[in-house]
């Protein structure tokens, strides 16, 4: 799923701005016109009275405008233009984001949804849920937008970075965590009224952020990047890059030892040792994997074609969803009943069964 036009001043070599030269003198003057005699006119009058009557008759056959069908799919939650980035649950809300600004709530485990578009269009990568009905959107643009009501209405927040942002993430105490490009880490303890930077400064894209617990944190990048917090963030070590370059696209950690990180072509690594060791899981495809996200069911993996997985002992087995999607998913969002709320690009956006099937 906000501009602001900048004029540049004239640059008119003395002559003042919105101002034009007088012309030259011959240019000031005009011919003569010479009008038609009353032969002239008379020979074209039934030109003109063919032409009138014909512009007549086009008119009449012209069929009114009916803009009802524009306006009721303006009203739909839904649009085909929508690319869905990330959800996230809490307070007894589901909040997605996407493009243009696009903020969908649902109070019914996504049964409905109402549609709410942020002024100015921001691009809104990521949403993290915080305790008492918080939420934090994150924008491409260098923003975090706060909602205090559930998702109901939103605050922007600048970043003090000109850096691009990547995720954000709320720890169990309430703090906004958001990571970005050149190692950026920044926190907030009032909500994004203020930040402290914690920027490592190296030339390293991070990608995500995960408080395990209240003290036990971690972030991925690219090139393999890891690192790791045991004392709530205060401070980051860093851990032994994944083998060949691996570029994180999302990471999930079920305890302090158990996790998974997600890449391209297919790739899902595990650690069962807190990161001191991963190996690669099989998968059913070449795709690329963006979203990763667990309940106490199971671990489950979203991404490009359409892709939706779940792990089960002895690798990833792919969960047939049943719905036409073409494109990618990058929303995977656990909700009750045995449900995932999974979307991506082209306005998909769906409810469908853990283990598989087409669902509601």
């Amino acid at each position: 799923m906000p501009a602001v036009s900048h004029e540049s001043p004239a640059r008119s070599g003395g002559i003042k701005q919105n101002q034009l030269p007088e012309p030259p003198a011959r240019m000031m003057s005009r011919p003569s016109l010479q009008l038609p005699d009353s032969d002239a006119r008379a020979r074209g009058a039934p030109w003109r009275a063919a032409v009138l009557l014909a512009g007549a008759w086009l008119c009449g056959c012209e069929a009114p405008l009916d803009l009802q069908g524009v306006a009721a799919r303006r009203a739909e939650p839904l649009r085909r233009s929508d690319l869905f980035q990330q959800a996230a649950a809490g307070g007894g809300a589901l909040v997605v984001v996407g493009n243009h600004g696009v903020v969908l709530r649902s109070a019914d485990a996504g049964a409905t949804w109402s549609r709410l578009e942020i002024e100015g269009w921001p691009a809104l990568i990521d949403v993290a849920a915080c305790d008492g009905g918080r939420f934090a959107a994150l924008a491409a643009e260098g923003q975090v937008f706060v909602s205090d009501d559930a998702g109901q209405r939103w605050v922007a927040k600048p970043l003090p970075t000109e850096e691009p942002p990547q995720a954000i993430s709320c720890d169990p105490g309430n703090r906004l965590w958001v990571v970005g490009s050149f190692a950026t880490i920044l926190v907030s303890e009032d909500g994004g009224d203020s930040w402290d930077d914690r920027s490592l400064g190296d030339d390293t894209i991070f990608t995500t952020i995960q408080f395990i617990d209240a003290q036990h944190a971690v972030v991925f990048g690219e090139f393999g990047a890891n690192l790791w917090s045991d004392d709530g963030g205060a401070s980051w070590r860093s851990g032994e890059p994944l083998a060949d370059d691996f570029y994180v696209q999302d990471a999930l950690f079920t305890d302090r030892d158990s996790g998974w990180v997600a890449g391209l072509a297919g790739q899902i690594l595990h650690t069962g040792d807190g990161g001191k060791s991963w190996v690669r899981q099989d998968t059913p495809t070449l795709a690329p994997v963006y979203a990763l996200a667990a309940d106490a069911a199971g671990v489950y993996a979203a991404g490009g074609e359409g892709v939706l997985m779940r792990y089960e002992p002895g690798g990833w087995r792919r969960l047939e969803h049943g719905r036409p999607i073409r494109l990618f998913l990058r929303v995977l969002q656990p909700l009750a009943a045995g449900k995932l709320l999974i979307g991506g690009a082209a306005g998909a956006l769906y409810v469908v069964p853990a283990g598989g099937g087409a669902g509601a």
